[in-house]
Parts: structure tokens; sequence; C-alpha cells
């Protein structure tokens, strides 16, 4: 199943392929990361520092998209690529999209980490 907040498929993918108590550790460390890469997306924005801003966009995509967390992935694919392209402009949507997206995947995540264990 894919909606808008996880693809249901690279979730049982990831699972199959990574033993559980693994996989809690990395979903644990995804929960450390994620909000500093959030943090240094803003910071970027607000300093201006485009290769900041898609650095931490393109790590919150990769490890977003590991876990299926596609609206995550997705959304923060949109700033990484408007970072590559030079400019900033309209960048605070896009965080804020980023933010709400994540916001919507935290408990679907901590549910995901529950089967885990």
């Amino acid at each position: 199943m894919t909606d808008n907040l996880i693809d249901r498929e690279a979730w049982e993918t990831m699972k199959s392929m990574t033993e559980p108590a693994f996989l809690v550790e990395l979903i644990d460390v995804y929960l450390m990361d994620s909000p500093q890469l959030i943090e240094q997306m803003r910071i970027g924005l607000a300093t201006g520092e485009v290769e900041t801003v898609r650095r931490a966009a393109h790590s919150l995509k990769s490890n977003s998209a590991s876990f299926g967390a596609m609206r995550v992935a997705d959304v923060s694919r949109e700033l990484e690529m408007l970072a590559k392209s030079g400019t900033l402009d309209g960048g605070t949507s896009k965080l804020a999209a980023v933010e709400a997206a994540y916001a919507q995947f935290l408990p679907v995540l901590e549910k995901m980490k529950n089967e885990c264990l």
C-alpha cells in the first residue's frame, strides 16, 4: 500500500532485510537526526546558505525514503531541487511543507518501531 505518508512496500522490504533490534536503532537515529536536518534547513534559509539547505534536504529525503516516508521525501526533494537551482525563493513555504509532512509521519514511524519490538 502506498499513500502520501508511507510506502508500505518500501517499509516491508527494509523490515525483511534488517534485524528488528538494528531496525529499532536505525529508527532512533532517524528520530535524532531528522530534527537536526530540519533545523539546518531553517538556518540555511535564514542565512541564505543554499548549499546548507541543499545538503540537509538531500539527507532528509534519502533517510526518509529508506523508511518509506514518501511525503517527507517528496517535499524534501522539492526543497533540495530549489536550492540546487541556486535560489531559496519560496524555500520557507517548502520547509513548512517538510515540517508538516514530518509531523504527520512521526506517529506512523512510532507504530512502525513498535512492530519491531
